[in-house]
């Protein structure tokens, strides 16, 4: 999706559509602490649900270990945040 840009100026105001804004270098690191806490935010869920839709004792272990993505994915955030601010300064 284009991003519009306006700016105002001593001939009045001018808006531009910017196309193809490349992202920050860093950016790779904050979707993969995303998808890494949606991940394991799912895992969790499914480890509460299983035994209730399965009718099993408990989840597969391949369901716990998923839920590592969780912590995992908030430590990657907080270092992007940091790493980011620190880049602003």
């Amino acid at each position: 999706m284009p991003a519009l840009r306006c700016s105002v100026g001593r001939h009045g105001a001018r808006c531009s559509t910017v196309i193809g804004m490349p992202g920050q270098p860093g950016d790779r690191l904050l979707y993969a602490a995303l998808v890494l806490f949606a991940v394991g935010v799912v895992a969790i869920i499914t480890m509460f649900a299983y035994p209730a839709l399965a009718g099993g004792d408990h989840a597969p272990i391949v369901v716990y270990l998923l839920t590592l993505g969780t912590p995992i994915g908030f430590v990657l955030a907080i270092v992007f945040a940091l790493r980011s601010g620190r880049r602003h300064r």
